[in-house]
This record gives C-alpha cells, sequence and structure tokens, in this order.
C-alpha cells in the first residue's frame, strides 16, 4: 500500500470518527431539548386528547398561537398544556368563549358537530397570525350581530361585533402570556386562575412549545403535528369536507393590532 493511499485512509477514519462523534452529540443534545409528555386532560380536544404523548422542545420564544408546556402557577409540580392567546400588554377578552384581542375578534369558522364521550360540541378553525387549529365551543354559538351592548338582549354584552356573554378584560402583564385551553368551555386557565380572578403565567417558566403527537389517544394521531387543522376522529370523519371548506375561507386578517 502507498503511503498516499495510506494517508488518505487515515483521513477517511478520522472523518468518520468525526461524524459520529457529532452525531453522538446531536442525539444528546436533541434527549435534553426534546422531551415527551402525556396529556392528562380533555381540556385542548380537539388539538390533544386525553392520552396523546407530546413532544415538546425547550428553549426558543414563545408565540402567540403557540400549544406551550409549563408548570401551572398554583401548583408547579403539576404540568399543564395550554395555548397561548394573548401577549404581554394584550388585552383580552371572551364573547361566548370567542377571543377578543385588543378589540380584534380572532376570525373562526363553523365546522358543524363535534360529539366526544356523549357530549356535544360546536367544533370550529380559528385562525391567529400564521396558526390555524380547532376549538371546540358549547351551548349557543351566535348571539347575533351588534355595534353597542344595547343592541344585545338580556345581559349579553356586544364586543368584536357579536353579542354574548362576556369574560373578562383582562391586561396581560410584562413578563407574562394569558393562556387558554382549546376546549374553551371545559378548560382550567388564565380566565380562572386565582381563585377565577384569572390571571397569566411567566414566559420565564415555560417548559417548552409543543410539536408532535408521538403516540396518540385515538387511531390515526401517531406523527401528527399539533400545529393545524385537527385530525377527526371516527366518529366525526363527516366533518371532513366542511372542515375543507372553512380551510378555504382563511382571512385576510389574522393577527391582532398592537395594544
Amino acid at each position: 500500500m502507498s503511503d498516499a493511499s495510506s494517508a488518505r485512509k487515515t483521513r477517511l477514519a478520522q472523518a468518520a470518527y468525526v461524524i459520529l462523534g457529532l452525531l453522538v452529540l446531536a442525539s444528546v443534545a436533541l434527549g435534553v431539548m426534546i422531551k415527551v409528555y402525556k396529556v392528562p386532560s380533555g381540556a385542548m380536544i380537539p388539538t390533544l386528547v386525553p392520552g396523546d404523548h407530546v413532544s415538546a422542545t425547550r428553549g426558543g420564544e414563545v408565540h402567540r398561537g403557540d400549544v406551550i408546556v409549563f408548570p401551572f402557577p398554583e401548583n408547579p409540580e403539576q404540568l399543564f398544556l395550554k395555548r397561548v392567546i394573548g401577549m404581554p400588554g394584550d388585552e383580552i377578552q371572551f364573547v361566548d368563549g370567542r377571543p377578543i384581542i385588543n378589540g380584534f375578534r380572532v376570525p373562526q369558522c363553523r365546522v358543524g358537530r363535534y360529539d366526544w364521550e356523549g357530549q356535544t360540541h360546536e367544533l370550529f378553525l380559528e385562525w391567529i397570525g400564521d396558526h390555524v387549529y380547532g376549538v371546540l365551543l358549547d351551548g349557543p354559538v351566535d348571539g347575533g350581530s351588534c355595534e353597542k351592548d344595547s343592541d344585545c338582549s338580556g345581559i349579553q354584552s356586544c364586543r368584536g361585533g357579536i353579542c354574548g356573554m362576556l369574560q373578562g378584560p383582562w391586561r396581560v402583564p410584562a413578563g407574562e402570556v394569558f393562556v387558554i385551553g382549546d376546549n374553551r368551555m371545559n378548560s382550567h386557565d388564565s380566565r380562572s386562575w386565582k381563585g377565577g380572578i384569572g390571571s397569566g403565567m411567566p414566559i420565564s417558566t415555560v417548559i417548552g412549545r409543543a410539536g408532535r403527537i408521538v403516540s396518540g389517544g385515538f387511531s390515526g394521531r401517531t406523527a401528527a403535528s399539533v400545529d393545524g387543522p385537527p385530525l377527526l376522529p371516527a366518529g366525526a370523519a363527516s366533518l371532513g369536507p366542511a372542515m375543507e371548506t372553512c380551510l378555504k375561507k382563511k382571512p385576510a386578517v389574522t393577527t391582532p393590532p398592537a395594544r
């Protein structure tokens, strides 16, 4: 074997060791950066269902629309998964579970009836920034259009051009975000914390941003992204065409104005 050939083989072996070392380091880093969490409740249906295992990436900025993992501020040993709806400085209100951010009604499109474990809900798609996702609302979801409170009946209020039962307003403090569940009427979140007064949660305590469903609570969800329209269970497969119709109706404006 020539000296040139031997030197070439040595360089190739050294390169292989370097690549192997980098792969090992990458796998270790990913193990630190990505963790898997089990969804404990139905607060994020239809995006996540009880029994889903979700990967979450640590680090990075938090944006409106992200699903995040964090310790419950009132009991840090308990981990929550919720969606960020309000950023520092935002004024947040809800009309029948529909968010109004800085006077901007977050756009929605009704998909149809969604049954889950004997309960009937209304499935909507909701857009905020670059995010589109499913939300469940209960009870009446169309209180009518309005310009002022007197246009609404009974104890309903007018916000964002619609009538309904009002929650809020809340002003999100600096260094905090306002988080809610996609199962809007069945979620313990920023609207009800502190004994019903409501509060944000510190950005500094965010553990990670949810990415993919590692293993699903019902068939067909494994490896699905958390960000995007919900995967429908077999019993709701008939809503597929309506969902596609909604997706084609994406509004031109989906980002709330700055406060």
